[in-house]
């Protein structure tokens, strides 16, 4: 039994997949603390693997476990918590 159970344990984590989106951050005024803000609200969350903050370009880019978080959390988030506005970007767009 303590041999099925633990099998059960490495296939979920072997199964378990991170997913990295990028998504454009619109009404940061500083690259210090408006970076460092969105970070904080990210990181806040259960299951957020990565958060890079580019100002210059305004944009996002998250890595995380699509089994905990999804991108409707991460733009609720920013938008509760945040005053900038929170989409998903797609660079062939």
């Amino acid at each position: 039994m303590k041999n099925i159970i633990l099998g059960f344990a490495v296939a979920s984590f072997l199964f378990s997949a991170d997913t990295t989106e990028q998504y454009k951050i619109k009404g940061m005024t500083c690259n210090y603390g408006c970076a460092n803000k969105v970070k904080e609200v990210m990181n806040s969350i259960e299951g957020m693997k990565n958060c890079e903050v580019d100002f210059d370009k305004s944009l996002m880019t998250v890595q995380y476990d699509e089994n905990k978080i999804n991108s409707e959390l991460i733009i609720s988030s920013l938008t509760e918590h945040t005053t900038f506005e929170t989409k998903t970007y797609n660079s062939n767009n």
